[in-house]
Order: structure tokens, then sequence, then C-alpha cells
């Protein structure tokens, strides 16, 4: 479960409530700004069709779950301090912000889509606010966070460079090393922007600043959840923003799916939060079923589903480019060593070879390692194949 999706944007815009959505949590939550000071954490899954159903089998899931043949694959989210404009000068709660979102391999944003808050986080006249602004001043912040990070020391670098011939790259690379910014995306943000790292003395302050938008686009990529979605100025602001953020931008209704969340708990519905659908099951009153009439019309039947896990689905397999992939010992019973089916899953970067699998699940079948096995198509893989999404692998090593 090493993939670590943080959930930002300003106080009061439904943060809190999409991670307990996401993750069956209860942390705290209020119409005022910073009621998150510390982290929430939890553990959210995202979903994919299980290769039981393929195998006509029944799996036996140990590191995730399998629901209808739906496998619910575990990711780890933290939830942050509301961010304001300002908070990479420390405004607001804007230096513990960034510091708890420094290792998130890819941002939430949870945006009130509705208007009705404003860059403070206070509440406003529904649909006074122009939400895009949000958008625009999120991106900043974080561009300008990294920025602070590079200026330290920069011109001593620059001098060395110049100087000793060192490589710039190298600086950058050891800068934002520690807010998880790879060197291989430093050398392409530098490649798309056309930059000279042979003569870094000469690139301007405005030139730092659009690297480090360019190494957060590509390191530290963001996805819109657009919350509060079933308010009523919401679609119109969404409707504006989807022509220019497409599929970055999903319509979300956290507290909704909560609502709903709480009557299956109570055995009052049947509710599937990945798939949307929704069937009322035991006693409700008039008004419980006024409301769920109204979730079903105004959410469900426009949308499909609340967003939520949407929301995670497409961070993970769709812009981060993570795959599943089944490990088994026993090729013929799709088990492991204790006889289990199918009981591990793992998200793993797409381009990720058969030995780096075999490293991800022990280190000493990477050392010892021989061969790969495509279980479905009964063939040795080579160290360096290439594994796609659902293989079955079976691992072949010298212990």
């Amino acid at each position: 479960m090493g993939v670590l999706i943080g959930i930002v944007g300003k106080p009061s815009s439904g943060k809190t409530t999409f991670l307990n959505a996401l993750c069956n949590t209860s942390a705290k939550t209020a119409d005022y700004p910073f009621t998150t000071i510390q982290p929430n954490q939890g553990v959210g899954f995202v979903t994919t069709p299980c290769v039981c159903h393929e195998f006509d089998v029944t799996c036996e899931p140990r590191n995730s779950e399998c629901v209808d043949n739906v496998r619910k694959i575990p990711v780890k989210i933290i939830d942050v301090a509301g961010l304001v404009p300002g908070a990479y000068e420390g405004k607001g709660m804007g230096n513990q912000f960034l510091s708890d979102l420094a290792q998130a391999d890819i941002l939430i944003h949870v945006l009130d889509v509705s208007g009705s808050l404003n860059e403070e986080g206070e509440q406003v006249k529904t649909g006074s606010y122009d939400p895009e602004q949000d958008i625009a001043f999120l991106e900043n912040e974080i561009a300008q966070w990294m920025n602070g990070i590079l200026k330290k020391d920069w011109t001593k670098a620059v001098r060395k460079a110049k100087t000793e011939s060192t490589n710039i790259i190298d600086f950058i690379a050891n800068k934002l090393t520690g807010i998880k910014i790879s060197k291989p995306i430093i050398q392409k943000s530098i490649s798309n922007l056309k930059l000279d790292a042979s003569k870094v003395d000469e690139w301007s302050d405005e030139q730092i600043l659009n690297l480090c938008k360019e190494v957060r686009l590509l390191g530290k990529p963001i996805i819109i959840a657009a919350n509060k979605i079933d308010r009523p100025t919401s679609t119109m602001n969404f409707n504006k923003l989807k022509e220019k953020y497409g599929e970055m931008i999903i319509p979300t209704s956290a507290l909704t799916d909560n609502v709903l969340r709480k009557f299956s708990e109570q055995n009052k519905i049947e509710y599937v939060s990945a798939s949307g659908s929704l069937s009322i099951i035991g006693e409700v009153s008039s008004k419980e079923e006024e409301i769920i009439n109204k979730i079903k019309t105004e959410i469900l039947e426009k949308y499909e589903t609340t967003g939520v896990f949407q929301t995670l689905n497409q961070a993970v397999f769709n812009i981060l480019e993570l795959i599943p992939v089944y490990p088994v010992a026993d090729a013929s019973k799709l088990s492991d060593q204790d006889g289990k089916v199918l009981p591990d899953t793992y998200l793993v970067t797409k381009g990720t070879t058969v030995k780096e699998l075999a490293g991800i699940i022990h280190q000493d079948l990477y050392k010892n390692f021989i061969y790969g096995i495509d279980v479905r198509a009964n063939r040795k893989l080579s160290d360096k194949h290439e594994l796609s999404s659902a293989d079955i692998i079976k691992i072949v090593a010298a212990v």
C-alpha cells in the first residue's frame, strides 16, 4: 500500500467529509475554517473487476477485499489542514499544510463548486464566488512553496554549476527529493520548458517559478472533486469548469455518500458506493424516503455515482497509471503457498517489470529471480517483461 493520496482544498470545502466517505471514518467536520488541525488519515479503496470471475474461482483476499467479483484495493489517504492564499508564506495553517502533503503521490482538490465560500473558506452568498479561483491559487501555492525551497542556496548552486561544471539538475533533485519529486520529472520539466541547463545563470525568476509549476504538474498532479454538486449553483459552475479541465474534474457530493452510508449501516437501504446502486430494503420514514428519492433523481440518475470513489479510481488508475497484478505461488490453483486463492493484489506503476514485481513482493525473490510465468498464457517471462493490468504472475526464484 505504497501510494499516498493527499486530500487538499480550502477550509470548509468538504475535505474531511470526503475522507469520511472514502474511508468509512468519522473525522470531525464543521462549517468553520481549520476544523482539521492535525492531518486525518485513513485507508480508502480503489475498485477493479477481480480475475476470480474470469477463472470461476472463489478468491480469498489477504491484502484487499473482493465483493461481488469486484476487487477493493487499499490506498492510504491523508486529509491535511485547509489551504488559504499565502500558505507558502505561512498564512493560516500553511506551513503544516505543505509539510503534510510532501509525501503525497497525487492530490485530490476538494472544491466547493457551489461558490458559497470565499478564498478564506468563510460562508458567502451561494454562487457569489468563482470556484475557479480556488484551482488557480492552489496550484500557485504549491509552486511558490517549491520555489521557496529552490531559492535557498540557489545563488551558490548556480555559481558552483558555472565554476565547477556541476549539474544544476542534481542540485534541484536534492532539494526536492524530500517532497517526493524525482530527477526524471525535473529533467522532463526542464525539457518541456526548453530551458538550457548549461546557462542556468541566465534563468530569470519567472523561469524558475515556471519550472516549479511544471514540476508540480508532473510530480504532484491534481484531480478536482467538484464537491457540493447537489447545490443549485453547482451545475452551472461545474459545466463551465468541465470545458477547461475535462477528465481532471469530477462531480461529487461527499455529504450524500455519507448519508447513504449511514442509511446502509441501519439496513434501510442497499447501497454500493463504487457503482451508485441504491434500493430501499428496510423500513424508512416518509422523510427518509423523500431524501433517498431526491438523491436518486438529483445525484445518482444525473451523475451515476456520488463521485467519491470515481475520483479515487481516476486518480490511481488514470493519472498515476497504476495497474493491479496478482502474484501466485501455484499457477494451477491460482494460490499462494498456503493454498489461499488469489490472496494478494498489488498496485504497480505501468511499465513495471516482472523482476521489479519480485522485489516488491520480497527482496529475496528479486535477488534470486530466474524467470516469471504468465499464468493465463502459460509462458515464461524474462526479467525485463513489462506487466499488464490484471496479470496473474508466478515468480520462479532460486530460493
